[in-house]
């Protein structure tokens, strides 16, 4: 078992790039990338990024959210929205696009697949404990250089919220808490309604 090696190679093979612009104030964090991220090398390239989109812009077509600011981005137009995962390759075995990869490190794969959903704070094992550690580091890390002194941070789901309350710099970070994953039509179920709709006014209030 050699969890660093996974997580170094992983990062550099299947990595896809947070999406920030210049103009970026208000980022959403999400888990990791899965099969149609790796394929177009921008998160929220699927289902959950079509859903959050339609969602936060209130519009019944439109691209999935990563794509989406990708286009402004290239076209020079101006967003506040960024998207950052906290994993930046992923967690599912099922997600990674080569198979020797994925049974070379079997093991590790698996001990990343514990620590994604797993609701623990701290890890015994020592293998979940070192990749936790691993996978922090290097989150907290990325979104610190993002940071300004007016940038509001949203996590989507129980795994984002999580690894943003283990920040060290979380005290002084302003935060919109109980968003869910976009996954499953989760922004437009009634239950979430209340912060969905906080979260698109400060979308609206940050664009005007």
């Amino acid at each position: 078992m050699d969890i660093h090696s996974f997580f170094e190679e992983a990062s550099s093979l299947y990595s896809v790039q947070d999406l920030i612009s210049e103009h970026t104030n208000m980022i959403f964090i999400l888990e990791s990338p899965h099969k149609e991220e790796i394929k177009s090398g921008v998160p929220l390239a699927g289902l959950s990024g079509r859903s959050m989109a339609k969602e936060l812009f209130e519009v019944e077509e439109t691209l999935p959210m990563g794509k989406l600011l990708k286009q402004y981005i290239n076209e020079n137009k101006k967003t506040v929205f960024g998207i950052v995962n906290v994993c930046p390759f992923p967690l599912q075995g099922t997600a990674f696009p080569d198979q020797t990869f994925v049974n070379r490190y079997s093991g590790e794969i698996k001990v990343a697949e514990a620590v994604r959903t797993s609701s623990m704070k701290v890890f015994k094992d020592e293998s979940r404990a070192e990749f936790d550690q691993l996978l922090l580091h290097h989150f907290e890390s990325r979104l610190t250089t993002l940071l300004t002194e007016n940038t509001l941070i949203v996590p989507c789901g129980r795994f984002a919220e999580k690894y943003v309350n283990k920040l060290t710099n979380k005290e002084s970070l302003t935060i919109i808490e109980g968003v869910p994953h976009p996954s499953y039509h989760s922004w437009s179920r009634d239950r979430y309604q209340e912060v969905i709709n906080k979260v698109r006014e400060e979308g609206k209030k940050r664009t005007s």
